[in-house]
């Protein structure tokens, strides 16, 4: 199951060149809003899946991360724009208020890629959500590869040499599996993400527009420190078979939040969206803090 079985509507908004794909799960009588970002190469409506983690009157604007799902950026000519997490913010708001959603308490829900993106909103701007769930989620290592690929104009030069000679590159991953250098979940994810000039541009345009959004521990400890004195919960969520975000990666931002901060594993590997899955992650949450 990949999209949600649940109904949604199409929804945009567009701001200053900028312009967002959404889909609105809509509730009868909405107490709370939560706002979705999915992960890399994920369907907006997947996000659906995991409404049962709140309750009843809960509605979902999934956002359409730029360069996916339709979102598209303001033109460019070489590198692609970088979105700052203060214009996200302030969209953001201006949608929720076009749909009527602005005076609802407004939580986050972002998996993988999502919960980087969600990370870093909540770091810049706690008093703004009401709560936070993560899925499996980015944002808490900042590995070797993305810091060179994206970080170094020796990397981005080397990426651009990885597209233009993509099936020797592709030849010599297959190579390193064999030779048994590297496991299988990272030959898996290497071709997905070198498999043609579409996806390799993809992977590159999301990275760079969005390299801005990274959390800091220090930034992130003083948001999460505000947490009990609002009465809000943060949840971070790992599966403890996910080979592609393990649980250790978690492990020096643990120690940051105070009792309202939970990091917590269930059965599960990088994929999460799965009926019994998302019943297993609603358990511990509510195991956690009593409170979604």
């Amino acid at each position: 199951m990949n999209a949600s079985s649940t109904p949604s509507t199409p929804t945009s908004f567009s701001f200053e060149g900028w312009t967002w794909l959404g889909r609105f799960f809509e509730a009868e009588r909405p107490a709370r809003v939560v706002v979705a970002f999915h992960g890399f190469g994920r369907p907006m409506e997947e996000m659906g899946n995991y409404l049962p983690l709140h309750p009843e009157g809960t509605a979902m604007l999934s956002v359409g991360i730029a360069h996916q799902n339709g979102s598209t950026v303001p033109t460019f000519t070489d590198a692609p724009p970088v979105l700052e997490p203060a214009l996200l913010l302030e969209a953001l708001e201006a949608w929720l208020a076009e749909l009527g959603l602005s005076d609802l308490p407004k939580h986050l829900l972002g998996y993988s890629l999502g919960g980087r993106i969600s990370l870093a909103l909540f770091e810049y701007a706690p008093e703004a959500w009401a709560g936070m769930v993560l899925l499996a989620s980015d944002g808490f290592k900042k590995n070797a590869m993305y810091r060179f690929a994206v970080e170094t104009a020796l990397g981005r030069a080397c990426w651009a040499f990885v597209d233009r000679h993509a099936e020797a590159v592709r030849s010599f991953i297959r190579g390193l599996r064999r030779a048994r250098i590297i496991p299988a979940h990272l030959e898996h994810f290497a071709l997905h993400h070198t498999e043609d000039h579409a996806m390799r541009q993809l992977v590159s345009n999301t990275w760079k527009t969005h390299r801005l959004f990274w959390p800091s521990r220090r930034g992130t400890a003083k948001a999460w420190g505000q947490l009990p004195q609002r009465d809000v919960h943060v949840h971070a969520v790992f599966g403890d078979r996910d080979a592609i975000i393990p649980w250790a990666w978690s492990r020096p931002w643990r120690h940051l939040g105070s009792s309202h901060v939970h990091f917590v594993t269930v059965n599960s590997g990088h994929v999460m969206r799965h009926p019994e899955t998302v019943e297993a992650i609603h358990r511990v949450i509510l195991g956690a803090s009593n409170e979604t």
